[in-house]
C-alpha cells in the first residue's frame, strides 16, 4: 500500500469514526459554541492521522553525514537507571572519536554521583558533579560550557537509545535550516503494570501522530527530552536566555525541551520527527507518580504556550493552525467536559452516557490506528490496554488541568 492509499484509508476510517461522535453530540442540540468544540477535535483528529500517513521527510543515506557528537545527559537521584542508560550510548554504532557522552549529576542526594563514576570507569564517559541541585537546565547549560561539538544530543536519564538511533536521526539534517531532530520513544517497562501498557499505547499514537503532523511542516514544538538532536552552533547562544527564563517572576524548572524547541521556532528554524531514530523510555509505573509526571507537564504545555503565541503564528499556516487549535481545545475542555457530565445532565436530564459513548469511540479509533501499524507486533500490548485512558482523560480534564493553571508558578525536578 503507497502513502497516497494509505492516507486515503486513514482519512476514511478516521471521518467514520469522528462522524459517529459528531452526530451523536449534535443530535442533543447543544450551544453552538459546544458544537464548534466537537468539530474541531473532529478535524484534528483527521488531520493527524493524515498526516501521519503522508508525512516522508527528506533524508541522507545512512552514515553520509558524520560530524562530531555531544550526549548529554542530565540526572537527579536517577541511580536505578543511570548505569544501563550510559551502556546504551556506550553501545552506539558511532565512531568513537566522534562521540562524547557527558553525564551532569545534578546535587541527587542518592547514590547516582557513584553510579555515574563508575560509568566513567567502565565506559569512559565524562562526568560533571554540582554540588547542589540547579535544576534540569542548569545541569545541561553546565554541560554545554564545555561542548564544541557539531552536534547536540539530549537524552533523558531514563532513556536508551537503539544502536543505531544516532545514524538514522543524523540523516534528517540535510538543511542548514534544520535546528532539531526529535526522535521517536517508546516505552521501555510495557509489561510493568496496566498504567504502563496505557502509556505504551499513548506515546506511540501521540509521536507518530502529532509529532508527524508538526514535523510535516518543520514545527515540531516539543523536541522531546527523551532523545532529541540540535545543531550546537544554534543553541549554544540560547543558552543563558534558556537557562534564566521566567514566568510569573519564578525560574522554569519544568519544559525544558518546549522551552528550547520554542526558541528555536522563534527564531525561524525547523524542528522535524524523525520516527527512525529510537529511544525507549521507563514510565511511570504507579498512578501517583503518573499524575505528578502529568501535572508537570500540563504546567509546561500551559507556560511554553502562553510563550509560543506571539511567535506560532509566523510558522508555516498548517502547524499555526493546529497550534492554536489545539490550545484553544485544551483551555476549552473542561468547560466543555463539566458542561456534557454535569451541567446538562441536572438541567435537562441528557444522559452522559452519550458524550462518553463519543469518547469511547475516538479511544477506540486511536487503539486500532495503534494495532494497525506498531511494529514488530511482539511488543504490541492488548487491544484494550487504552481504554483505561477514559476516566483518567476525564480525571485529568476536570482536575489535574485546572490545577495546573491555578499552580502554573510551581514545578520539580523529576518525575521519581
Amino acid at each position: 500500500m503507497n502513502r497516497g492509499q494509505l492516507a486515503f484509508w486513514m482519512l476514511f476510517i478516521g471521518i467514520a469514526f469522528v462522524m459517529i461522535y459528531v452526530r451523536a453530540m449534535t443530535s442533543l442540540d447543544a450551544h453552538p459554541i459546544f458544537l464548534t468544540y466537537i468539530w474541531a477535535v473532529a478535524v484534528t483528529i483527521i488531520f493527524r492521522y493524515v498526516f501521519f500517513a503522508i508525512y516522508d521527510p527528506d533524508l541522507s543515506e545512512p552514515g553520509d553525514y558524520q560530524p562530531s557528537v555531544m550526549v548529554i545527559v542530565p540526572a537527579k537521584n536517577e541511580s536505578s537507571v543511570i548505569y544501563e542508560t550510559a551502556r546504551a550510548l556506550d553501545g552506539l554504532d558511532y565512531p568513537s572519536e566522534k562521540l562524547r557522552v557527558v553525564l551532569v549529576n545534578d546535587g541527587s542526594d542518592d547514590d547516582t554521583g557513584h553510579w555515574m563514576d563508575k560509568c566513567a570507569t567502565d565506559f569512559g564517559h565524562d562526568v560533571i558533579h554540582l554540588s547542589e541541585n540547579l535544576g534540569k537546565r542548569q545541569a545541561i547549560g553546565r554541560a554545554m560550557e564545555i561542548n564544541s561539538s557539531e552536534i547536540t544530543v539530549l537524552v533523558d536519564s531514563d532513556s536508551a537509545l537503539d544502536r543505531s538511533s544516532l545514524i538514522e536521526g543524523l540523516r534528517g539534517f540535510t538543511s542548514p535550516k534544520i535546528a532539531a531532530i526529535c526522535g521517536h520513544t517508546d516505552v521501555d517497562n510495557i509489561n510493568s503494570s496496566w498504567l504502563t501498557k496505557m502509556q505504551t499505547q499513548q506515546y506511540f499514537i501521540a509521536f507518530r501522530t502529532f509529532k508527524s503532523l508538526e514535523g510535516f511542516f518543520g514545527s515540531v514544538i516539543c523536541c522531546s527530552g527523551a532523545f532529541s538532536m540540535y545543531r550546537t552552533d544554534i543553541i549554544k547562544p540560547l543558552m543563558h536566555e534558556w537557562t534564566t527564563q521566567k514566568f510569573l517572576g519564578r525560574f522554569r524548572t519544568f519544559g525544558d525541551d518546549r522551552g528550547l524547541t520554542n526558541l528555536l521556532l522563534r527564531d525561524g528554524h525547523d524542528s522535524i520527527y524523525l520516527p527512525q531514530a529510537k529511544a525507549r523510555t521507563i514510565v511511570p509505573e504507579t498512578l501517583r507518580v503518573y499524575v505528578r509526571q502529568q501535572l508537570r507537564w500540563r504546567r509546561s504545555f500551559l507556560v511554553e504556550s502562553i510563550s509560543a503565541v506571539t511567535h506560532m503564528w509566523k510558522r508555516p499556516i498548517g502547524a499555526s493552525l493546529m497550534f492554536y487549535i489545539i490550545l484553544s481545545l485544551t483551555i476549552m475542555s473542561p468547560f466543555v467536559v463539566s458542561y456534557f457530565l454535569i451541567l446538562v445532565p441536572i438541567i435537562d436530564g441528557f444522559n452522559p452516557l452519550i458524550y462518553i459513548l463519543g469518547l469511547t469511540l475516538i479511544i477506540m479509533l486511536h487503539q486500532t490506528f495503534y494495532w494497525a501499524f506498531q511494529l514488530p507486533p511482539a511488543d504490541k500490548v492488548g487491544f484494550f490496554s487504552l481504554m483505561p485512558m477514559l476516566p483518567v482523560w476525564i480525571f485529568f480534564t476536570l482536575l489535574l488541568l485546572p490545577w495546573a493553571m491555578f499552580t502554573l508558578r510551581d514545578g520539580t525536578w523529576g518525575t521519581r
